[in-house]
């Protein structure tokens, strides 16, 4: 997985549209982290992201402990809450985990597909 940073925290001018400015005013609530919830218990949640080329998943908050899995390749492009926008390539069976995350300790921003493939990630969200 390669990571590209194309605009630095605090900077709202360059990419930033008055539409996704205002769409992340209101994700604060939004825990979503998923298109579709296929599994969940006491311990976890199950999600799954099927996202089509040129398509996005709104603006969502991860306040608790996940992974993810890219079951394809491709490229996305995410706003974050403080201004930075990173683009990150896929490769197939991907991981990245995040362990650090609570309701002190969280981010919000979009997933948007900017490749030509379809991208399919699985999503395990912990509870505790």
């Amino acid at each position: 997985m390669n990571t590209t940073e194309i605009n630095k925290k605090g900077n709202w001018d360059s990419f930033w549209t008055e539409d996704l400015k205002e769409a992340l005013k209101k994700a604060e609530k939004n825990e979503i982290v998923g298109e579709h919830l296929v599994l969940e218990n006491d311990i976890f949640k199950v999600w799954n992201i099927q996202l089509l080329a040129g398509k996005s998943l709104p603006f969502h908050k991860h306040s608790k402990p996940y992974f993810y899995t890219a079951i394809t390749s491709g490229k996305s492009r995410s706003f974050y809450s403080d201004g930075k926008i990173v683009d990150t390539e896929y490769k197939k069976n991907d991981i990245r985990y995040f362990n650090n995350l609570s309701e002190s300790n969280y981010f919000i921003h979009n997933l948007e597909n900017i490749g030509t493939t379809t991208l399919l990630f699985t999503t395990v969200e912990f509870k505790k």
